[in-house]
C-alpha cells in the first residue's frame, strides 16, 4: 500500500511524463518549418515613383501588351525611286501673224547658231520647274525655261540667249568618268580634227561629281556626210554618281552662252537635293 508522498510522487512523475511528451511533439514538428524570407520595405519607392508620375501597377497578363513602334530605332530606307511626271508642251502663237513671228524667231536662232529643245518648251508652274531622278533633284535657274524632255532624256532646260540658245539635257547613264569623256569628245571637233575634254573632280553632298568641258566645232549626230557642224560651240558637263545610277547633266551651245552659264549650271549641281 502506497503512502501519501508516494502518490503524489507518481501523480508529480506522470504530469512531467504527459508535459515531455507534448512538447516532444512540438520539437519534432518544428524541424520541418521553413523560416519566413526577411522582406525589406520597399515602400518608400511607391512614395517616390508616385512623386515623379512613374506607372508601377504591373500589367494584366490577360491583355496583350502594345509596343510603341516610333520608340524602336530603325536604320532609314532609301529606295529612290523615281518620280511620274507628266510634261505638257506650251501651246504656240494662235494667229497667223504670231505663227509667223515665232518662225521668223526659230529661223533667227538657227542661223546663229543656237539650239532648240526637240519637243519643244514645257507648260510647267514654278514648284515644277526642276529635273529629277533616282530620288535627287536640280531645281531650274531663274532665267532658264523647262522643255520637254526628248527619247532618253529624263529632263531638259532651255536657255534663250542672244548670242545663240543652249540646251541642258538629263540622263541617267552606265559610263564611268573615263568612257564619259570619250562619249563627248565624239561630239566637239577643233582644227586638228579632235578634242581633248578637261576634267575636274569634286563632292557634293557626298557624291562623287566629275566636270568635262569642251570647245570647238559641234557635231551633230544626226548630220551625216559632214553637215550640221556648227563652230565655235561648248559642252559644260557633270557627271553625278548616285546610290542608285549615275546622271550625265549637259549643257551645249555657242562658247559665251555657255561660258556665260557655267556659274548657274555649277549652282545648280552644287545645290542638288534629295526629293
Amino acid at each position: 500500500m502506497k503512502t501519501p508522498r508516494t502518490v503524489a510522487s507518481t501523480i508529480t512523475v506522470s504530469a512531467l511524463i504527459t508535459l515531455a511528451g507534448c512538447g516532444g511533439g512540438s520539437d519534432s514538428g518544428s524541424e520541418n518549418a521553413v523560416a519566413p524570407d526577411y522582406q525589406a520595405d520597399t515602400s518608400y519607392l511607391d512614395d517616390l515613383a508616385e512623386d515623379k508620375g512613374i506607372d508601377t501597377s504591373e500589367p494584366d497578363p490577360a491583355e496583350p501588351v502594345e509596343i510603341d513602334q516610333t520608340q524602336i530605332a530603325a536604320e532609314p530606307e532609301n529606295d529612290y525611286k523615281d518620280e511620274d511626271r507628266e510634261w505638257v508642251e506650251e501651246d504656240g502663237s494662235k494667229s497667223l501673224l504670231g505663227r509667223a513671228r515665232d518662225r521668223g524667231k526659230d529661223i533667227r536662232d538657227q542661223i546663229q547658231g543656237g539650239t532648240e529643245p526637240e519637243n519643244g518648251i514645257a507648260n510647267t508652274t514654278y514648284d515644277e520647274e526642276y529635273a529629277q531622278a533616282a530620288g535627287f533633284a536640280w531645281d531650274m535657274p531663274e532665267d532658264w525655261r523647262m522643255a520637254v524632255p526628248s527619247a532618253g532624256n529624263f529632263g531638259e532646260m532651255f536657255i534663250k540667249h542672244p548670242l545663240g540658245n543652249a540646251s541642258v539635257v538629263f540622263e541617267k547613264t552606265e559610263w564611268n568618268s573615263s568612257q564619259t569623256k570619250r562619249e563627248l569628245q565624239k561630239y566637239i571637233t577643233d582644227m586638228f580634227g579632235s578634242s581633248d575634254a578637261r576634267t575636274s573632280g569634286k563632292t557634293v553632298n557626298g557624291f562623287s561629281v566629275t566636270i568635262f568641258d569642251l570647245e570647238g566645232t559641234y557635231i551633230d549626230p544626226s548630220g551625216k556626210g559632214g553637215r550640221n557642224e556648227s563652230p565655235f560651240y561648248a559642252i559644260h558637263a557633270a557627271l553625278i554618281e548616285l546610290p542608285t545610277t549615275k546622271v550625265l547633266i549637259r549643257m551645249w551651245g555657242p562658247q559665251d552662252t555657255v561660258n556665260q552659264n557655267k556659274a548657274k549650271f555649277d549652282k545648280m549641281i552644287e545645290n542638288m537635293y534629295e526629293k
